[in-house]
């Protein structure tokens, strides 16, 4: 039969090429044939796995000055049960070699407007690929994505994503402008965040929250916002209160309801214009919810706003305005 199997097999062998054909054979020969072939896809499968794309122009002095960041971290057991939950936002520092810097405002089951800092080293490959690592103030590895968003100058924003020994992490950052203030935020901003419900410090479900924000360019903020939980009816809530913004376009605001109960929001703005103004804001109850999202500027101040504002300045002028015969006109103190 051996004899038989060895005269049913035609080999033929062109340039290049090997191919056999089995016209009839034994069992052996059929066990052997596939043998060869399992083999042949064990070797080719790790090569399939190394694939890795190239080209780009991209290096470590992309990413270089400062950025608007948002991040959002989860801490999730094997059962899918959320243990913790952390949004914030602020700005990240590349000094356009390894360096970084995260400054951020952070929002948690735990505590709410908690100032954090991380720092570590950063690389950038040259297919837009890259990675930070966290080595003080935490210890993170967290993955960067790239890409162009301007031709001149040609500036990057990036996506982001990792974790450490508690948590995943994922996240965003835009190209922050400088020499922000009070007034950068004039008018009214859409806003539209997602996040969690809490109930004291354990996370009870997901919560998102749409609606209006209006800053006078001064001092004072009113937010008009309908949150949205699993299970339950929206709520509408108006906030009042007042907001600062630092000249590094980083700001805050502390919010009450109609009932007394407190909030906090944070600003990373990475749009100054007037009628593009964009910031990454998160917003914050203690013990109820976090939801962190986007404003976008969307129209300048209500007409009764503006009056109001007007008539102030008026009265502040006239107040400073020396009188007739005062000290100042030259006349008697």
């Amino acid at each position: 039969m051996e004899k038989q199997a060895r005269h049913n097999v035609i080999t033929q062998e062109s340039p290049g090429q090997h191919i056999i054909h089995l016209l009839g054979g034994t069992k052996r020969m059929k066990r052997r044939t596939a043998s060869l072939f399992s083999l042949s896809c064990l070797l080719a499968a790790p090569l399939l796995a190394q694939t890795t794309i190239g080209g780009g122009t991209c290096n470590s002095g992309s990413l270089s000055g400062i950025y608007a960041v948002s991040i959002t971290s989860r801490q999730v057991t094997a059962a899918g049960t959320f243990t913790g939950v952390s949004q914030a936002t602020g700005s990240a520092t590349f000094d356009g070699l390894s360096a970084v810097t995260i400054n951020l405002t952070a929002n948690t089951g735990q505590a709410v407007g908690t100032p954090l800092t991380w720092s570590g080293t950063y690389s950038v490959q040259a297919n837009c690929a890259g990675v930070i690592n966290i080595n003080a103030g935490g210890s993170a590895t967290l993955n960067l994505a790239i890409y162009q968003v301007g031709l001149s100058p040609v500036t990057f924003d990036f996506l982001l994503s990792g974790s450490d020994a508690n948590y995943t992490y994922s996240g965003t950052g835009n190209t922050q402008p400088a020499g922000c203030s009070a007034s950068t935020f004039s008018g009214v901003y859409t806003f539209h965040g997602t996040g969690f419900a809490l109930t004291g410090t354990a996370v009870s479900g997901v919560e998102n929250g749409a609606g209006l924000l209006q800053f006078d360019g001064v001092s004072n903020a009113t937010v008009n916002v309908t949150m949205s939980a699993s299970g339950a009816t929206p709520a509408a809530l108006t906030l009042t209160g007042s907001y600062t913004i630092s000249s590094n376009c980083l700001g805050s605001a502390n919010l009450t309801d109609a009932g007394g109960s407190s909030y906090v929001m944070s600003f990373s703005i990475y749009n100054s214009s007037v009628a593009n103004g964009a910031a990454y804001v998160g917003l914050a109850r203690s013990s109820k919810f976090l939801v962190t999202g986007n404003a976008n500027a969307t129209y300048g101040q209500p007409a009764a706003t503006a009056a109001a504002q007007e008539s102030g300045n008026s009265r502040v002028m006239a107040a400073a305005r020396p009188l007739s015969g005062s000290a100042g006109r030259g006349g008697r103190a």
